[in-house]
C-alpha cells in the first residue's frame, strides 16, 4: 500500500512561508520536496473502498501541489466527511488564514475545533491558539458554524460512517485472511517475490493484506475511542474544558 503520511501531508498542505502568488502552484519549504514529489503521485484508488478519507486526503495533497486549489479544498472537505482530521485541520488553517482559500477566521476555528475534538497533539494547540486570538464577535459565529457542521463531520457521525465502510470492504477479505488466499487491491504494492494471477497482477495473501489494512485502520482511527464529549453548550478550547473543577 503506498505510504501515507498524513501528518506530514497535512504540515505541507498548510505551509504559508514561500507560498506562490493566488491562482499559482505552490512552492514547497526548504527540504520538502521528496514529500511533495511524493503526494503528486497517483492516489492508491483501491484505499477509497477501505479509508475514503485517507484516499481523498492523498487526492487534496495531489491538487493542492499542482496548483488546483478549489479542488484540493472540494477533496479536503470530503475527506472531513469521513473523520479525517488531518483533513479537518488543513481546512481549518486554510480559513483561519486565507491561505489558498477565502479568509473567514470564524469557519476556520470550527473546522479546527472539529481536528481537536480527539485531542490529537497535533491538532490541539492550533485549535487553541486560533480560539485564544478571535474575538468574542467571531467566537460567536464559530460556535454557530460548529453546531451546524458537527452533524455531519463530527467524530459522533462521522467516525461510525466511516468504521461502517472500512467493515463493508472489509468483509471481502475475510476468506482471503481466513483460509489462506490471495488478494490484488488497486494501490497496495507488492514483493517482487509475490505471485501473479492470470492477468499478470501482483497477488499477495489475504492475512497480509488484512493486517497491512487493520494496521491503517488503527492508525486512521486513533484516538477515537477515547475521546471526551464535552458537552454542547459553548465551543470552548479543550484545555479549559479539562481544566475546570469537576461539579
Amino acid at each position: 500500500m503506498k505510504a501515507l503520511s498524513v501528518l506530514s501531508l497535512a504540515a505541507a498542505l498548510t505551509v504559508t512561508a514561500f507560498a506562490a502568488q493566488a491562482g499559482q502552484r505552490p512552492l514547497p519549504l526548504p527540504n520538502q520536496e521528496a514529500k511533495v514529489a511524493d503526494s503528486l503521485q497517483p492516489c492508491p484508488g483501491g484505499l477509497e473502498r477501505f479509508l475514503p478519507g485517507e484516499y481523498y486526503f492523498c487526492a487534496a495533497a495531489r491538487d493542492y501541489w499542482s496548483g488546483h486549489m478549489g479542488l484540493a479544498r472540494e477533496n479536503l472537505k470530503d475527506a472531513a466527511r469521513w473523520a479525517s482530521k488531518p483533513a479537518q485541520y488543513a481546512l481549518g488553517v486554510m480559513y483561519f488564514n486565507g491561505d489558498h482559500a477565502e479568509k473567514n477566521r470564524p469557519l476556520g476555528l470550527a473546522w479546527l475545533a472539529l481536528a481537536a475534538e480527539r485531542h490529537d497533539p497535533a491538532y490541539e494547540p492550533g485549535f487553541i491558539s486560533a480560539y485564544q486570538h478571535a474575538t468574542p464577535q467571531e467566537l460567536a459565529q464559530a460556535d454557530a458554524y460548529w453546531r451546524d457542521m458537527k452533524t455531519t463531520y463530527a467524530d459522533a457521525v462521522a467516525a461510525p460512517r466511516a468504521g461502517r465502510q472500512f467493515d463493508r470492504a472489509y468483509k471481502e477479505l475475510e476468506w482471503a485472511a481466513n483460509f489462506g488466499g490471495s488478494v490484488f487491491i488497486d494501490g497496495v504494492f507488492m514483493p517482487t517475490t509475490a505471485a501473479a494471477s492470470a492477468d499478470n497482477l501482483p497477488l499477495q495473501s489475504g492475512f497480509s493484506v488484512a493486517r497491512l489494512l487493520q494496521a491503517q485502520k488503527a492508525m486512521y482511527f486513533y484516538g477515537y475511542d477515547s475521546h471526551v464529549f464535552v458537552g454542547d453548550a459553548e465551543l470552548v478550547p479543550v484545555s479549559q474544558v479539562n481544566a475546570r473543577p469537576s461539579d
